[in-house]
């Protein structure tokens, strides 16, 4: 059977190889949160939901849907650079084929926007949140 772990590489591969992104997001791309120290702005990617589908008659795995959140997060009180952040996830991100060991294709999609601003109760700091709900359908081997 194949390992969704290796889904999750592929996308967060795709994120921290880019360079536009990179410059944009110097403080790297993170799974589920970042260190407490690193440079703002920062990538955050966090599974959300894994959806497994059947074939009719068949015990075996028709595919697999993922769910992501993924989202560019930033200390500021604008969200200008995370808004950047988030166009640049969604250029490399929406309907691309990414490529991971054990499965076939993955195809993945934007589901829904996410931007909202969060503040520290102790600091008084503003931290901008922009991004997607991203799913990925992936067809396993068998």
């Amino acid at each position: 059977m194949s390992s969704t772990g290796a889904i999750d590489a592929a996308v967060i591969a795709v994120l921290a190889n880019d360079a536009t992104l990179s410059g944009i997001a110097p403080g790297g791309v993170y799974r589920d949160i970042a260190p407490q120290d690193v440079a703002s702005p920062f990538v955050i990617v966090s599974q959300m939901a894994h959806e497994d589908t059947y074939g009719i008659g068949s015990r075996r795995q028709a595919y697999e849907t993922i769910t992501y959140v993924i989202k560019g997060v930033a200390n500021a009180t604008s969200g200008t650079t995370v808004q950047a952040i988030a166009d640049r996830i969604h250029a490399l991100l929406q309907g691309v084929t990414l490529s991971a060991t054990g499965y076939n294709a993955l195809l993945c999609e934007r589901t829904e926007r996410i931007a909202y601003v969060e503040v520290d109760d102790q600091s008084d700091r503003r931290w901008q949140h922009r991004g997607g709900m991203y799913e990925v359908t992936a067809e396993p081997l068998s």
